[in-house]
């Protein structure tokens, strides 16, 4: 039976392999790893499914301890190393999720520290921290963002910034940002509700092109926000108008 999680990182595998082989100096490969994960990987996840109704069963995901004893998530990129890591041969289930799915899974789950790609095998973790990064890439990806490219925004819903120090710290960072920036006329700070997720999103009003500006301010958003999710929104995209109707900008050159 074809392994179609073991044909989806083959480019993944072979990038991780170049990176550990360098002792983590090729950045080509490290970039390549980055595109994989957020394009195209899937991977095998070990779980445990809680008894009950139906509709009231949970699945628990399989944890291991790294460093530290530090809990992180097992992912596997094919059944043969799902195989090389259960030496004993017990019956798993298993569940196959994409690496948006597996961000999501880790951050809804405080007490997770990463993930680790292939435990007992090649041991590739990944921390939170760069999986906050790569979370940060695909929900601007997946909402045409970066682009600036329009799509439904029937189930989006945007609302005041939540109350905490975390947004606080996030709204001055922004401030200052926009402040130095040239290009920025308006900036607006929201909280943004999809399928489900609460992640901020940051609409700026801009002169010229928006590249230096996306990617100045997406560094500031990846110091600041802790963890949690931020997309970047340009206001000349058809979203934005819902984004900040009626609200104040945090910045207005």
């Amino acid at each position: 039976m074809a392994d179609y999680s073991e044909r989806a990182n083959e480019k993944l595998m072979a990038a991780i392999a170049k990176l550990k082989e360098s002792n983590g100096g090729d950045k080509a490969a490290e970039q390549e790893i980055s595109e994989c994960l957020i394009s195209g990987s899937q991977f095998i996840m070990p779980v445990l499914i809680t008894d009950g109704p139906a509709k009231e069963r949970k699945l628990l995901y399989g944890v291991t301890a790294m460093k530290d004893k530090q809990p992180f998530y097992m992912l596997f990129t094919s059944k043969q190393k799902l195989k090389e890591w259960n030496k004993e041969g017990k019956h798993i289930k298993t569940v196959t999720h994409n690496f948006e799915e597996v961000s999501d899974i880790a951050f809804s789950d405080p007490r997770i520290f990463g993930v680790v790609i292939n435990p007992g095998v090649d041991n590739f973790i990944i921390a939170r921290a760069a999986i906050s990064d790569l979370r940060t890439r695909i929900k601007g990806a997946e909402l045409g963002l970066e682009a600036e490219a329009s799509r439904s925004d029937e189930d989006v819903v945007f609302q005041d910034p939540r109350q905490d120090e975390v947004t606080e710290e996030l709204r001055n960072a922004l401030i200052m940002a926009m402040r130095n920036d040239k290009n920025v006329i308006k900036g607006y700070l929201r909280d943004m509700i999809r399928k489900g997720h609460l992640d901020y999103v940051v609409v700026i009003e801009h002169t010229g092109s928006m590249d230096e500006t996306f990617s100045k301010i997406m560094d500031i958003c990846k110091h600041h926000s802790h963890g949690r999710a931020v997309a970047l929104l340009s206001s000349k995209a058809p979203i934005a108008e819902k984004a900040i109707q009626g609200v104040d900008p945090i910045y207005h050159f």
